[in-house]
């Protein structure tokens, strides 16, 4: 109130849900006074990126896991790669995305891998591998929202309500896909994108 906020805001972004309850007594205060556009019905917005975040986190991605001997497969197989590899990170989804990308390109390194070293037992299948790139393009598309969505530049709902839309159209496409192993992906997945942007 010092610096007259009370009348200039508009929304707060935020996740927290230890921070709901301030959230409810400030929004119930300000739409007392009026100084609130729709009711106070925009007040209360969820962070775009943390909101992805959580949709992809809870993901199991269970066909990447085969790549993990990346490293070894190019050294023996002498062959070199643009992009350094990218580990798994059981807590961060899109370093699994960040694996595929820097596996992809170079994925002869394990056939290689295969014939040189009997004891190499993680060569993946030609399925496998249509599977791993299938997966590697839904998530870029997750990828790059996410990088858009925390930009400096352009922090505003108008930037990225586009691919907000993208996202919710291929979340759909996905849930009729082909592929059965997409569609129990996505189900989880479409279930928490309607729990935070179904209003």
């Amino acid at each position: 109130m010092e610096w007259n906020l009370d009348k200039k805001l508009f929304s707060i972004v935020d996740n927290a849900s230890l921070n709901d309850s301030m959230v409810r007594h400030l929004k119930s205060w300000l739409v007392e006074k009026a100084w609130l556009p729709f009711g106070g019905d925009l007040f209360h917005v969820r962070c775009s990126a943390h909101v992805l975040n959580l949709i992809m986190g809870r993901c199991d991605f269970e066909y990447s896991k085969n790549v993990q001997k990346f490293e070894s497969a190019l050294q023996q197989c002498q062959l070199k790669s643009k992009k350094k590899m990218a580990l798994d990170v059981q807590t961060r989804w899109n370093s699994t995305y960040l694996m595929l990308e820097s596996v992809l390109p170079v994925k002869e390194a394990f056939n290689c891998l295969a014939q040189i070293d009997r004891n190499y037992k993680f060569c993946p299948t030609d399925d496998e591998w249509k599977v791993v790139d299938v997966i590697h393009g839904c998530l870029k598309i997750f990828y790059d929202c996410i990088n858009h969505f925390s930009g400096k530049n352009f922090p505003t709902s108008n930037v990225f309500f586009p691919d907000v839309c993208k996202i919710q159209l291929k979340l759909r496409e996905w849930k009729n896909s082909q592929h059965n192993f997409l569609k129990v992906m996505v189900g989880p997945m479409k279930k928490r994108f309607e729990k935070y942007w179904e209003e």
